[in-house]
């Protein structure tokens, strides 16, 4: 390797020292080569700066093995194209993190109420025409229904999450058919990406038309009959749930005889199919990105991505509707770590797995 090579080996250890945290070859070896994501492109070989690593072609294909002594620099790890490391990878683009509270007296609504209050003083100053959110269907408890929020009671009247999919963007045509122009819509990546793929295509999907993406923090969504039958093998009609939360890996549903606990992950099986290849757990092509990770409890954290999500973000704090507080974007290891279990969860996949119907 030649002086300018080392040169800059030497300072990539020391920026990655200082900037992030660094993984030895173990890491790399259990989440990507043994589960033969690999692409064998040699990086993580040809990057050792101790040449601690060897292309391995005995099985007839290329495969980095450790035949020196690791020094767990991080260089093999981050150069491999199927790892996320950066921060703006994991979480994406934001001009600033925020811990936010709603002002607003609501009972049902989730942490610190942030969605709900942005909405409600975005239609009381005329920001946007409607907000297009989902509230429980009126005949069946918890099935979603995607909803035309015109006024701030209809906003307030839909607070908290309902964790299953909700087919929002049909709602949301449907507003700029009947000849709404300014909107707002609340969802998680998956339906918030297929509204940004619609802004920026050169057809002109949305021309004339403004929609605030409201993205949240989701790591999967639940499946209504999933739902239903899981609460049924609890002994609990999902009827008489009055209240769903999911926090620090917990899943809490409180029951007419009070509040019960699970572990998230016993969820996996009513979980939807399509999150098996989901990566983006923040939302990233929202205009504000919105979730309970990182946060105080009591306290919703927000990443305002946009020019218009930090003006609005400020303007409602200014008018007394949220209390909000800057956090340091050195303080989001939360929303890293878990943007990173979410990002390379699809590689523990087995082939078919997450395909079935």
């Amino acid at each position: 390797m030649t002086d300018f090579m080392e040169e800059n080996l030497v300072k990539a250890q020391a920026w990655l020292k200082q900037n992030t945290k660094r993984y030895a070859f173990k890491k790399l070896e259990k989440e990507i080569v043994r589960t033969e994501v690999c692409t064998e492109c040699g990086s993580c070989v040809s990057f050792c700066p101790v040449n601690a690593l060897t292309g391995d072609y005995s099985s007839g294909k290329y495969v980095p093995t450790l035949t020196g002594n690791c020094i767990s620099c991080g260089i093999c790890y981050t150069l491999c194209p199927r790892t996320v490391v950066l921060s703006r990878d994991l979480i994406g683009d934001f001009k600033s993190a925020w811990r936010i509270r709603s002002k607003i007296e609501n009972q049902t609504r989730q942490d610190g109420g942030a969605v709900t209050a942005v909405l409600a003083f975005m239609l009381e100053k005329h920001m946007i025409d409607g907000a297009i959110v989902t509230k429980q269907d009126s005949s069946k408890p918890w099935m979603p229904v995607p909803f035309l929020a015109r006024k701030r009671q209809d906003v307030l009247s839909s607070a908290g999450t309902i964790y299953t999919h909700s087919p929002i963007v049909t709602e949301m045509m449907k507003a700029l058919r009947s000849g709404l122009h300014n909107l707002a819509i609340v969802g998680t990546s998956c339906h918030i990406d297929s509204i940004q793929k619609m802004e920026r295509h050169p057809a002109g999907f949305f021309a004339g038309a403004s929609v605030f993406k409201v993205g949240l923090f989701c790591t999967e969504s639940f499946g209504y009959q999933g739902l239903v039958g899981f609460f049924q093998n609890a002994g609990l009609d999902i009827k008489s749930i009055g209240r769903m939360t999911i926090s620090s890996g917990v899943f809490s549903a409180t029951t007419p005889t009070g509040k019960q606990e699970w572990p998230v992950k016993v969820l996996g099986g009513v979980a939807a199919k399509s999150c098996s290849y989901c990566r983006d757990f923040t939302c990233k092509n929202a205009d504000i990105s919105c979730g309970n990770v990182g946060s105080d409890p009591g306290w919703t954290m927000v990443l305002a991505r946009s020019e218009q999500g930090e003006k609005v973000l400020q303007d409602a704090i200014t008018k007394g509707v949220i209390e909000g507080e800057r956090v340091d974007v050195k303080l989001l290891e939360a929303i890293e770590k878990s943007a990173r279990s979410k990002a390379m969860r699809y590689y523990s996949l087995k082939p078919g797995q997450g395909t079935d119907e």
